[in-house]
């Protein structure tokens, strides 16, 4: 027999890290499946800033806003996640042949489409300002450390409890605890950690942030944070907002903020203008 008291104890517990991994790596997989082929409208905005973050004065010395076509495919062939951000327009101006980039991609398919996505990717990193060549500005990227597969290379443990919007989170430290890493620096290791936001009930992720340590161990090269939330159209979860900062082996340091609207499945015959 159980006492009452027993049994609302067990009624209110909260879930152990590994069953919320569990919800979370099923719901990471529905999101992989639901977003590929799916294309957005992003507004993103740089500062470059002459000095390091935890100096007193801050000069600004670069800015830079774009406005791009987002892509989110999710390629079976090379079991990997691809993110495109195809810039339309810099500082108000109209990109060249932009609008044709994605098109080609759908009506003429290249033989390695990963190949060609990667070098899109390069392409459109040349807009970035400051002295970090970086791809992590990818919103998406955050989540692949909570696929079934990729766990294992993580230690996580539990943080607490944070409300984020409507839902009250469960925050989940993390740290990757082997080599080779994801993500590389001047082509060495660099360590990810940081903190997953997390509806334990269901396994949505509402919030990532990862932190990107120097290969020296001294300092971070690069924090990005990603909020999420379930379109009513697509009815589906997506990025809606993202924040970085970058701090790069002179002293500066670049932060950015992007903004994600309009989610739509790809249509090679509907473009998003230029302003």
């Amino acid at each position: 027999m159980v006492a009452s008291g027993q049994r609302g104890d067990a009624a209110t517990r909260e879930p152990a890290v590994q069953e919320i991994l569990l919800r979370t790596g099923s719901f990471v997989q529905n999101v992989s499946a639901s977003l590929s082929g799916v294309l957005a409208e992003e507004s993103y905005e740089q500062d470059l800033f002459a000095y390091p973050f935890d100096t007193g004065a801050r000069p600004r010395i670069g800015r830079r806003s774009m406005g791009s076509e987002a892509l989110f495919l999710w390629l079976p062939a090379a079991n990997e996640w691809m993110f495109v951000r195809n810039v339309l327009a810099v500082d108000g101006r109209p990109v060249p042949d932009s609008g044709e980039r994605l098109d080609r991609l759908f009506k003429d398919p290249p033989g390695d489409t990963a190949a060609y996505l990667r070098g899109l990717q390069r392409e459109n990193a040349r807009f970035d300002i400051g002295p970090v060549f970086r791809t992590l500005g990818d919103p998406t990227f955050g989540l692949r450390y909570l696929e079934p597969e990729s766990q294992g290379r993580f230690a996580f443990s539990r943080a607490g409890n944070e409300r984020v919007g409507t839902v009250r989170a469960t925050t989940l430290a993390y740290r990757e605890r082997r080599r080779p890493y994801v993500v590389k620096v001047d082509g060495m290791d660099a360590q990810s950690s940081g903190t997953m936001w997390i509806d334990a009930a269901e396994g949505a992720v509402i919030r990532t942030n990862l932190r990107v340590l120097r290969p020296s161990g001294r300092g971070f090269v690069a924090s990005i944070t990603v909020d999420f939330q379930k379109d009513p159209r697509l009815g589906a979860w997506v990025p809606w907002q993202m924040t970085e900062q970058y701090s790069a082996s002179n002293g500066q340091t670049m932060t950015g903020r992007a903004s994600y609207a309009n989610f739509r499945r790809f249509d090679a015959s509907v473009r998003v203008l230029a302003p």
